[in-house]
C-alpha cells in the first residue's frame, strides 16, 4: 500500500475472558500494530482519531484511524522509520520522527512530509515542544561532531530548530541520558532520565530549560529508592513517577538486598510538594487522566506474567493507592508497548497487547 490508502474498518467487539470491561479491539489486519508509547500522545483532533503504527510491508509507518467510523488512512509510505521513537503534536497536527538519519515530520490532515534536521547517524527517542519550535532528544556524545574522544560515557541533550534545522548540545552529562520529555505546557522546560538498571541509578529525574542554563536533578531521591518512567501530567503542572523501595538484610550470612514498597510519586516541576504512593505491587508503565486524580498502568500490582493487567490506580487514604483491573493481557512481547493511555474525556484506556497472537490496539472502557 502507499501513503494516502484508505483502509475499511477492521474495529470489531472484544468479547473474550481477558476483559473486564466493555472493549474494542481496534486493529485486526494480521500486521503488527501500535500505538504511541513513552508519554507521547496518540490521540489526535481532541480524541476523535488515532495515530499508530503498522508494519505491514515489512516497514513500520504511520496512520490515522478516525474513532467513529475505524477507517483508516496511511501517512506515511517510508523504509527505515524509527516509529518507536516519535511524536505528535496535536496542535500543529503533525508527527516528528526519525527516517534513518533525518528528522521529519508529517502532518496528519495534508500528508504534507518536511525534513527537519539531517544527522550523521539516527538518534534517541524524540519529543516536541508544544509549540513545534523545537525537537529534543539524547545523543552520545562520543557521536557528536566535536566532541573529544574521551566523552565516551558522556550524553548530550540535543536541541533541533524546526524552522532553522540546526541542532546543539543544551547539556553535556556525566552519564547515559534516556527518554527526554518537552512539557505540555511550557515549550522551554524539558524532563530527562539518567538511564541505567534501577538500583544503579542514584538519581533517575532531571530538568534542563531549552538554553541548559536552569534545571538539575528533580526531586529527593532517597538511597533506598529506586525510580523510573517519569512523565509530565496533561497540565504540565506535575512530573510523575514510580519505583520502589528496597534494604539490604542478612540472610544465612549474605547480605541480600530486598524489596519492600512500591511507590508512585507526584513531584512539582520546580521539585517542590513531592508527595508519595505505596502500592501492594508493581504498577509498570503509567499515565495520569486529564483531570488528574487517576492512573492507568501496565502490571496492575502483578508480577507474574498471567496475572499482569491494564488497570486503573486509585490514591487512597493518606498515602496509599488501589488497583482496579481492566484487561488481564498476561506479559507479552508486546509489552514494551502497552504504554496505556487515557482518551481525552477520561472515560476509555487504550494499550497495545499481542495476547490475540500479533500485536494489535485495544480501547477499554474505564466505567
Amino acid at each position: 500500500m502507499s501513503k494516502g490508502t484508505r483502509m475499511a474498518s477492521e474495529a470489531k467487539k472484544y468479547d473474550g475472558a481477558r476483559a473486564l470491561k466493555p472493549t474494542i479491539q481496534l486493529t485486526d489486519n494480521g500486521f503488527n500494530n501500535r500505538h504511541l508509547g513513552f508519554s507521547q500522545s496518540t490521540f489526535a483532533a481532541e480524541g476523535r482519531k488515532l495515530v499508530y503504527i503498522c508494519d505491514q510491508g515489512g516497514t513500520p509507518n504511520f496512520y490515522l484511524m478516525d474513532l467513529n467510523s475505524f477507517e483508516s488512512t496511511q501517512l506515511t509510505d517510508a523504509k527505515g522509520i524509527f516509529a518507536g521513537g516519535s511524536c505528535y503534536i496535536d496542535k500543529k497536527r503533525e508527527i516528528f520522527y526519525w527516517e534513518r538519519d533525518t528528522i521529519k515530520s508529517v502532518n496528519i490532515e495534508t500528508l504534507e512530509e518536511r525534513r527537519i534536521f539531517s544527522a550523521d547517524h539516527q538518534g534517541g527517542y524524540l519529543s516536541a515542544s508544544s509549540d513545534a519550535r523545537f525537537v529534543a532528544f539524547a545523543a552520545r556524545c562520543d557521536q557528536l561532531p566535536g566532541f573529544p574522544a574521551e566523552s565516551r560515557g558522556r550524553s548530550a541533550v540535543m536541541l533541533v530548530s524546526c524552522t532553522e534545522g540546526t541542532a546543539f548540545p543544551i547539556v553535556d552529562l556525566p552519564f547515559s541520558v534516556g527518554r527526554v520529555q518537552f512539557s505540555p505546557s511550557d515549550p522551554d522546560l524539558i524532563l530527562f532520565d539518567w538511564e541505567g538498571p534501577r538500583k544503579d541509578v542514584p538519581q533517575r529525574i532531571w530538568t534542563t530549560d531549552t538554553a541548559g542554563l536552569t534545571g538539575g536533578p528533580l526531586g529527593r531521591q532517597n538511597p533506598n529508592e529506586a525510580r523510573d518512567g517519569a512523565f509530565f501530567s496533561h497540565s504540565g503542572e506535575r512530573i510523575c513517577y514510580h519505583g520502589m523501595r528496597f534494604h539490604t538484610r542478612n540472610s544465612d550470612g549474605a547480605y541480600v538486598v530486598e524489596e519492600t514498597a512500591y511507590i508512585f510519586g507526584l513531584v512539582k516541576p520546580d521539585g517542590s510538594g513531592e508527595t508519595q504512593f505505596e502500592c501492594h505491587g508493581p504498577t509498570g508503565r503509567c499515565q495520569m487522566n486529564c483531570e488528574e486524580d487517576l492512573l492507568v498502568c501496565s502490571q496492575g500490582g502483578r508480577a507474574d506474567n498471567p496475572g499482569q493487567a491494564v488497570s486503573l490506580l486509585r490514591p487512597v487514604g493518606r498515602g496509599g493507592a488501589v488497583f482496579d483491573p481492566l484487561f488481564y493481557h498476561g506479559a507479552n512481547s508486546a509489552s514494551e508497548w502497552l504504554c496505556p493511555q487515557f482518551r481525552p474525556g477520561d472515560t476509555e484506556v487504550i494499550f497495545t497487547s499481542d495476547c490475540g497472537g500479533h500485536a494489535d490496539i485495544y480501547l477499554t472502557s474505564v466505567k
